[in-house]
């Protein structure tokens, strides 16, 4: 058993290096960084800005949520972009093969490139939110909240994984793959039951929990949310090992 946590401390680290020596990962790694310093400053300043010196009427702050939630599901987003980049990699040089013999295993594999790194973004997304949110959400919804979009990571993570066979490939799925955020505008700009047409989307439940705080709507994005971990989960560990 001490051989596997020492297995599972070496082969984490040995994914930070990967991280920190792939510049186009480290920035991934960073752009939350940049959202924070840009929306959460940017935008309440602009606003005042055009309604003071412009004579504009509030068109922002009715929106806030919005560029919140955003922020919620930036930071998982981001990482699980960058765990699927580095698996990606291993993938294309034979690694992955060669950890199924070694102490740590299929299961340690993924914990140390996987379930890690989304659990760190995890602890980031709560301080985040708790923080650097424009709108006052309460302690309760931002563990949630934070829980919700660690896992809408995890099934960007599968899907740029299970739809490329390449970095270059994972790329180009990785852009296609940020659809699944939209569902987060259908509650504040789609009115009535049309909105509805994108629920096969988790993101949608995120955020009309967001803005109604209904568990109903909590249960129906868990739902949501397994049936996308099924489907991808056989094709996503295939191509792992």
């Amino acid at each position: 058993m001490k051989t596997y946590y020492v297995g599972l401390y070496f082969s984490f680290k040995q994914f930070i290096k990967q991280i920190y020596n792939d510049a186009m990962i480290f920035m991934i790694c960073l752009a939350p960084i940049l959202y924070i310093l840009l929306f959460r400053y940017g935008l309440p300043l602009a606003e005042e800005i055009s309604i003071e010196y412009i004579d504009l009427k509030v068109i922002l702050s009715p929106y806030y949520l919005v560029f919140d939630l955003f922020l919620a599901v930036l930071t998982p987003t981001m990482f699980s972009y960058a765990s699927a980049m580095v698996i990606l990699g291993e993938i294309d040089d034979g690694i992955t093969n060669y950890f199924a013999i070694t102490p740590v295993g299929k299961e340690g594999y993924l914990i140390s490139r996987l379930i890690f790194p989304l659990l760190f973004s995890l602890v980031i997304t709560i301080i985040a939110i708790s923080i650097f949110s424009i709108t006052k959400i309460l302690l309760r919804e931002t563990i949630i909240i934070s829980i919700m979009s660690t896992m809408l990571g995890y099934i960007m993570c599968m899907i740029v994984i299970a739809m490329s066979t390449n970095k270059v490939e994972g790329l180009a799925v990785m852009k296609l793959s940020g659809l699944l955020l939209i569902g987060i505008l259908a509650p504040f700009f789609i009115k009535g039951n049309i909105q509805y047409m994108v629920s096969f989307l988790p993101s949608l439940w995120l955020s009309k929990y967001a803005v109604e705080s209904n568990n109903i709507y909590l249960i129906l994005y868990f739902l949501v949310s397994t049936l996308w971990v099924l489907v991808l989960n056989k094709r996503f560990k295939s191509k792992l090992l």
